[in-house]
């Protein structure tokens, strides 16, 4: 049910389908948007239409795959521990940590559909994560991993809170050169969207940030 009604979106929005994709180095597949689905026929109207009904669970966004190649080769940071990928839209960065070693992943996006395509992509790479559509609901968590959520205004304020609790926080973000210039970045890796359609590729430097709890 959850793959007909995820995939239902897709149809409605992209005249596409959803395509079981392998990320390669990252050795993880996920349901996302067929790559060879065609923006250049769609009017302006479509478009807006499209970015205001986005789903981001069917992409994997460049921030989202930077931490997802961190966490796997620093599997160290997260093994045996409980972790939160916070914005998790495909929930690639949880099943990432899950590969890693981490004990637990916890997937948490306001999203219902999104939770629906964590559950789902986590079953095609046989693991098990929580879903939660509020950080409030995953206090148990030792280690909060975020990506790529500062393109929303409404999370501009985000990083100042995270970054005062008393919990360790990994970020990877290539809008940080505003919004995080007063963090030193532990890392810049070059981040890739999938599928990449009509420029949705452009933001390719990735930095990462570390948070930790003495």
């Amino acid at each position: 049910m959850s793959f007909k009604s995820l995939n239902q979106q897709v149809s409605t929005l992209f005249n596409s389908h959803l395509e079981q994709t392998l990320l390669d180095e990252l050795a993880l597949s996920l349901y996302l948007l067929d790559s060879k689905t065609e923006l250049a026929s769609f009017d302006s109207h479509k478009i807006e239409e499209i970015w205001s009904n986005m789903p981001y669970w069917a992409f994997v966004w460049s921030s989202g795959y930077a931490l997802a190649s961190y966490v796997l080769q620093n599997p160290a940071l997260v093994k045996g521990k409980c972790i939160a990928d916070f914005g998790a839209g495909s929930g690639l960065v949880a099943l990432a940590a899950l590969k890693a070693g981490a004990s637990r992943a916890i997937a948490i996006d306001l999203d219902q559909q999104s939770l629906r395509a964590c559950q789902l992509n986590a079953g095609l790479n046989g693991l098990e994560i929580t879903v939660a559509d509020g950080i409030d609901k995953a206090n148990e968590a030792e280690l909060l991993l975020v990506g790529d959520v500062l393109y929303d205004p409404r999370n501009h304020d985000l990083a100042h809170d995270l970054f005062q609790q008393e919990r360790a926080l990994i970020w990877a973000e290539s809008r940080a050169q505003t919004r995080l210039a007063k963090y030193t970045p532990q890392a810049r890796l070059e981040g890739r969207t999938v599928p990449n359609l009509g420029g949705f590729d452009e933001h390719k430097d990735i930095f990462i940030y570390h948070h930790q709890v003495t």
